[in-house]
């Protein structure tokens, strides 16, 4: 049985994509790596399968990151989600805090941010996950 957790790389640049697999991939064979090059393509395999974490760029044409977060939290409450983004994530701040986004990390990410975002955000759950959500509303308030 395959105890793996499956983590879903959404982002329209292909260099984005290469890094962060390359980057996820040395967590370790416990974690399966799945990318996306659009929305439209990630809706699809959250569709197919489920997975526990889900990493997407927020402006892209098409199917954008808020959009995507919409549908696979309809789909999967439960799957955890983080945004990238070039842009500042000050400015998503309530919509982040409405569809419970684990965090918004601004683009260029450090490798090691996000190994330790993702072990993080893999970890949370329950009262920690929730504290985490009332932080970036409290964020958002300020």
């Amino acid at each position: 049985m395959d105890h793996r957790r499956r983590i879903l790389v959404v982002d329209d640049e292909e260099n984005v994509l290469f890094v962060m697999h390359d980057a996820l991939t040395r967590l370790g064979a416990e974690y399966e790596i799945v990318t996306a090059q659009n929305g439209h393509e990630a809706l699809d395999k959250v569709r197919a399968m489920p997975f526990d974490l889900v990493i997407t760029d927020l402006r892209m044409p098409g199917l954008d990151g808020v959009a995507l977060t919409e549908a696979i939290k309809a789909l999967n409450p439960g799957t955890v989600v983080i945004w990238m983004t070039a842009y500042g994530c000050h400015n998503v701040q309530d919509a982040a805090a409405r569809l419970m986004v684990y965090t918004c990390l601004e683009k260029p990410v450090e490798v090691a941010a996000i190994w330790r975002t993702v072990r993080e955000a893999l970890e949370s759950s329950g009262e920690k996950g929730k504290q985490r959500q009332e932080t970036l509303g409290q964020h958002k308030r300020r």
